[in-house]
């Protein structure tokens, strides 16, 4: 993705590469990282499923908003309830630590 800042052209990897050299950015960043792929992965596998929002949320017996929410990384999700999701999507939950 490119954008104009200040008329000249920077790509958005380019500019990710430079901010992160920044150690109060690189720690932002990291923070931000688990729960960013998580709220990527719920949404992934819910359209991969040919769900809606509103049918997983129905499925679960919670409200739609929720499962935005989650899907925008705005909520805590628990154990129990990725169980419950993969459940519905008929999917396994696989957690996994790897290097840093």
């Amino acid at each position: 993705m490119k954008t104009k800042m200040g008329g000249k052209r920077i790509l958005f990897r380019d500019d990710l590469k430079e901010r992160l050299r920044d150690p109060k950015f690189r720690q932002a960043f990291d923070a931000a990282d688990a729960p960013v792929r998580l709220a990527v992965a719920l949404a992934q596998a819910r359209v991969s499923a040919g769900l809606t929002q509103k049918t997983l949320a129905h499925a679960l017996g919670t409200k739609q908003s929720n499962i935005s929410r989650m899907e925008k990384g705005i909520q805590n999700v628990t154990v129990g309830t990725l169980e419950k999701i993969a459940q519905a999507l008929h999917r396994k939950l696989e957690i996994r630590f790897r290097p840093a």
